[in-house]
């Protein structure tokens, strides 16, 4: 079974707001039939679209159209050569040579589900939206050469925008832009997404990587691609850490004197390195399969600019066009402030977490007699009380004292819940022009609830220095957050697929009733319903992933399980993620993508951070080092590991030592493993060479043809001599 044919089945939806007029229904129907786009289905597209109701269409186009586009925007596709040795490369798609693309099957390719491509295993169904996708954004409101049109005019009466403006634009960002369209986004394939679904939460099956890509895009596939990968991985600081924690049980050790702890932190480090650089190979072998591998850091940055980016108009110093422009300068005021606001709100955040921390006892009335006559500066006496033996949140009890935890876990969400907002709004303000919003968004938030998740851990380490503490914190830390995914992610999208098909029910029903034919067979399974669901967010799904990766390593020498658990927590969590997507959410629009972006980042300044934490606790905040060199360190009168004076000095340097030589050890072993594998870079310069010896031949039968044309012309000059005999 292939897919099917793309004439008679919608690709898109578009759904019209009950702002939308008839009118200007019909005339966008008329432009989107200019570019080749056609209506195979619609809801509501009758003589109640007058009377104020919403209207879900239902875009398609031809074979021919997609084709063409796909040569436009250099879509790339395995393709035949006609060299022996190099059979198929990896080619930007032309409408000429379209029979070395159609229906290629070689041992070098993957292997493919044909139920994912077309009759002539040219295009998938990502394929078919992202193109589609393309026209439809690249369709104007007005060609080049004209002045106006019925479109033009009705979008006059009816938006606050002038055809002047409306001309740079397209068709659908006008649409939306004014509150008349509201959800675009590519049409549900039933079995596609079931087949999807029963191989994911299959035991027996891995992630099928390649048919999520071949159905949702490259975005959402390097996510599952990336999820799977780290999954696997984690396996193995999960093995470290259960070794090293049944011979710390056997030998009746704990985590603050276990002389074998601090080289599971170690291991987690080495591990970070070696798995950065192995997902990188993965990614770029991904990216070669898929299409969207380049080599060029240029050819990596989207230079695409942003519709809802606003600014003068000028004189383009490179095209030499009119184009829109926002001073720089104006940008780093605007940066100045959102920088403030954040260190405000973090101020705020970081006050509840003090208060936090003395309800959960970390800061309690026993400090104050380490600290002498000295105050103790984040003990609240009022909120310390609460944590004391016998009263609500006693800290000796089990479970008062994870009340607390719970509770600023509650607060964290809702506040990172709403910040989120307001880094959305802020990054708006700043008015970015090109996808450089995207990263400002990722930066703001990574920021702000990594704070949220570590600062109350860094406090213990580096402040306290109380390995125990830490522990506990970090335990509760974790372990409440585990639950809290896995209860969003799978218990919470389940009642809410309930609620909503109920709702969904008896809301179509009551529409039923009000109409005169009652013959019609009232179903969930229509464009109407689609348009319903939520829109699918990846960034909270990245970000959880992130802020685990950072428990895992930053802190593998306090909590060396946290691996484990995390394996079991992501085997549930990528099974509901594509749950919902296939259940709960429209269908996301495909990208082009040839990595996982700024993510990959923030996993590498985290790892390389994990060194200098790891060295602090298993140097300062536990006695993990003091049972390799007891000559550098004593206890004093309340019980706690403190460096010998004399000896200061020299621990200090031995520990900042031995992290720049973690270091640098790390940097080699990445040096050595190189981010590319070597197959992918054999495919692209043999690719390189095909193309320079096509070039070679080309320029080898102009000689030959110049040549013939200047013998030929040589030969009627002599004929046309006088004979001067």
């Amino acid at each position: 079974m292939v897919l099917p044919s793309v004439e008679s089945n919608p690709i898109l939806l578009v759904r019209f707001t009950k702002n939308a007029k008839p009118d200007l229904i019909h005339h966008t129907i008329g432009r989107l039939a200019d570019a080749g786009i056609v209506i195979v289905t619609s809801e509501g597209f009758d003589d109640e679209a007058a009377l104020g109701e919403a209207v879900v269409l239902g875009l398609t186009t031809t074979q021919t159209v997609l084709e063409n586009e796909a040569e436009l925007i250099k879509m790339v596709k395995p393709s035949r050569t006609q060299n022996d040795q190099i059979p198929v490369i990896m080619e930007h798609f032309t409408v000429d040579t379209r029979h070395d693309f159609v229906n290629i099957k070689h041992s070098n390719l993957p292997k493919i589900d044909e139920s994912d491509y077309d009759s002539e295993g040219l295009f998938t169904s990502s394929d078919r939206a992202l193109l589609l996708l393309s026209i439809l954004n690249a369709l104007p409101v007005l060609d080049k050469d004209e002045e106006s049109s019925e479109l033009s005019k009705v979008l006059d009466s009816y938006c606050e925008t002038n055809s002047e403006q409306n001309r740079s634009k397209s068709v659908v960002q006008v649409l939306k832009s004014n509150g008349f369209v509201d959800v675009v986004c590519p049409v549900h394939s039933s079995h596609l997404k079931e087949k999807i679904l029963k191989e994911t939460t299959s035991i027996k099956t891995g992630m099928p990587i390649q048919a999520i890509q071949s159905y949702y895009g490259d975005g959402v596939a390097f996510y599952f691609a990336w999820m799977d990968f780290m999954t696997k991985w984690l396996m193995i600081p999960g093995l470290f850490g259960l070794v090293a924690y049944i011979i710390r049980k056997a030998r009746g050790d704990t985590v603050d004197n276990c002389d074998i702890t601090p080289f599971v932190g170690l291991a987690t480090f080495f591990w970070a390195a070696l798995c950065d650089r192995c997902w990188e190979r993965r990614e770029s072998r991904l990216a070669y399969l898929w299409g969207t591998y380049s080599s060029s850091y240029r050819d990596r940055i989207s230079f695409g600019q942003r519709p809802e980016f606003v600014g003068e108009m000028r004189k383009s110093p490179v095209t030499g066009r009119m184009e829109k422009f926002y001073p720089y300068h104006k940008r780093l005021f605007k940066f100045a402030v959102s920088a403030l606001v954040t260190a405000f709100l973090l101020a705020g955040a970081t006050f509840v977490m003090v208060i936090g921390m003395n309800l959960q006892g970390y800061i309690s009335s026993e400090d104050l007699e380490q600290w002498g006559d000295e105050k103790h500066p984040l003990y609240f006496p009022r909120f310390a009380q609460l944590a004391e033996p016998g009263s609500i949140f006693d800290a000796t009890s089990a479970w008062k004292s994870f009340i607390p935890v719970i509770l600023r876990a509650i607060f964290v969400m809702n506040l990172n819940y709403q910040y989120r907002h307001i880094a959305e709004k802020l990054t708006e303000w700043e008015n970015h022009e090109t996808s450089y919003y995207f990263i400002s968004v990722i930066l703001k938030r990574v920021l702000f609830e990594a704070f949220d998740a570590y600062i109350v851990l860094l406090y213990l380490t580096v402040y306290e220095r109380n390995i125990h503490l830490l522990r506990l914190e970090l335990v509760g830390a974790f372990n409440v957050d585990t639950f809290r995914r896995v209860f969003v992610e799978c218990i919470l999208p389940w009642v809410a697929q309930k609620k909503f098909f109920m709702q969904n029910k008896e809301k179509r029903a009551a529409d039923a009733s009000k109409k005169c034919d009652h013959t019609e067979v009232i179903t969930i399974n229509t464009l109407s319903h689609e348009a319903d669901l939520e829109d699918y967010e990846q960034f909270d799904d990245y970000l959880e992933m992130i802020v685990q990766f950072g428990y895992v390593t930053l802190f593998a020498s306090a909590f060396p399980l946290a691996a484990l658990i995390a394996v079991g927590a992501n085997l549930i969590e990528y099974r509901a993620d594509c749950w919902k997507l296939t259940r709960l959410f429209k269908r996301p629009c495909p990208r082009r993508q040839d990595s996982i972006g700024m993510w990959k980042r923030i996993i590498r300044v985290m790892m390389w951070m994990s060194a200098l934490t790891n060295c602090l606790i298993f140097a300062f905040t536990s006695s993990q080092l003091r049972q390799w060199i007891p000559n550098n360190y004593s206890t004093n009168e309340y019980g706690k590991t403190v460096l010998v004076p004399h000896t200061a000095d020299e621990t200090v340097f031995l520990v900042f030592a031995i992290e720049h030589v973690i270091l640098i050890l790390g940097a080699l072993m990445r040096h050595f493993v190189d981010p590319v594998p070597e197959d992918v870079l054999d495919e692209v310069d043999r690719c390189k060479w095909l193309h320079e010896t096509y070039a070679q031949k080309a320029r080898l039968r102009l000689m030959k043809s110049i040549k013939k044309e200047l013998r030929d012309v040589t030969h009627s000059k002599i004929g046309e001599r006088p004979n001067t005999q």
